[in-house]
């Protein structure tokens, strides 16, 4: 079977957090759309969206076909990992507080990140870089994880939103802060052409 082609059109979230939480959805809000079936779709995505280098990529697919079981359990904690993080996001973009229950698993997944972490000094700051040696399967949920806590605790927080026709999370950068689609060509033509339909309809 084909594997999921990934485009500059997958990549609409402005961080890499939310491009995660949008590997699941559809044409409305209705989240039906899988697109990380298994371990490789999901390094394939990491490779797609910078999160893993390419040599990365072929190291844990190595690791995945050596330990198949592993690396399945992976691919369900990470679906797991991504509704969780879908669900935070979606609550804060409404101005809403998060579950308790999300709000464990976020900041577990975060403390389990650290625990692998080491401090990087790079471009004239410090952030939290994840070795793949050291976190095995386990480094695209944590290079995840702390991108969501950067995200969280950064000035970026406010300007996070919901498309208004799909369930896809983007930072909203444009200038006026009134972006109301993931994607204008998308689900911003097919919010005016169903309007344009309700009108001549009436």
């Amino acid at each position: 079977m084909a594997g999921q082609e990934w485009s500059a059109g997958s990549f609409a979230g402005g961080a890499l957090c939310l491009d995660f939480a949008n590997t699941q959805g559809g044409r409305d809000k209705t989240r039906d759309h899988e697109r990380l079936p298994d371990y490789r779709a999901a390094i394939d995505w990491a490779c797609a969206a910078e999160a893993v280098s390419e040599d990365e990529g072929r190291r844990l697919r190595g690791m995945a076909r050596r330990v198949p079981a592993e690396a399945e359990c992976n691919a369900r904690d990470l679906r797991l990992f991504r509704e969780c993080l879908y669900r935070v996001f979606s609550a804060l973009a409404a101005r809403h507080e998060a579950e308790s229950e999300d709000d464990d698993c976020l900041r577990a997944a975060i403390a389990a990140a650290l625990d692998t972490a080491r401090l990087r000094r790079q471009l004239g700051r410090c952030d939290w870089k994840i070795d793949l040696d050291k976190a095995g399967l386990n480094t695209l949920l944590s290079r995840i994880a702390l991108d969501a806590q950067q995200l969280l605790l950064g000035s970026e927080m406010p300007n996070v939103k919901e498309c208004e026709r799909c369930s896809w999370l983007f930072v909203d950068r444009s200038k006026n802060k009134r972006r109301r689609w993931c994607k204008a060509e998308t689900c911003g033509n097919r919010t005016r052409a169903s309007r344009h339909y309700q009108l001549t309809k009436a």
